[in-house]
């Protein structure tokens, strides 16, 4: 049922190239720990699953704030909404497993400065 939950529609344009999630990537994403609360609210796990494999599967290809709008889209939540759950995994992982927040986020943002 989980996969019935991604936004397989969602896509970005970026230099004339359209980038998008294939149905491996929903099926890779698709685990017991990256879960789903309802449609509209993955869990913290997925969001930033998604954004990693983003990351991966993009590399290079995508500015952050792209990456960032095509995972929200696909998880069916607002940008901000993602901003604010990788801050929250990345502050719940800092405090469980010691670090701090911006070494255990998935892709901070100063990453790529003024990309959002």
């Amino acid at each position: 049922m989980s996969l019935t939950f991604f936004n397989r529609d969602a896509r970005v344009l970026h230099d004339s190239e359209e980038f998008r999630f294939s149905e491996e990537d929903f099926e890779q994403l698709n685990s017991p720990s990256n879960y789903w609360h309802h449609r509209t609210d993955p869990s913290s796990w997925l969001c930033a699953s998604t954004v990693l494999h983003a990351k991966i599967r993009f590399r290079g290809r995508l500015p952050r704030a792209k990456l960032i709008k095509l995972c929200a889209e696909t998880l069916n939540i607002t940008e901000q909404k993602l901003e604010d759950t990788l801050d929250w995994n990345a502050n719940y992982m800092s405090f469980h497993d010691g670090g701090t927040a911006e070494e255990n986020h998935v892709y901070p943002m100063d990453i790529n400065p003024g990309e959002r």
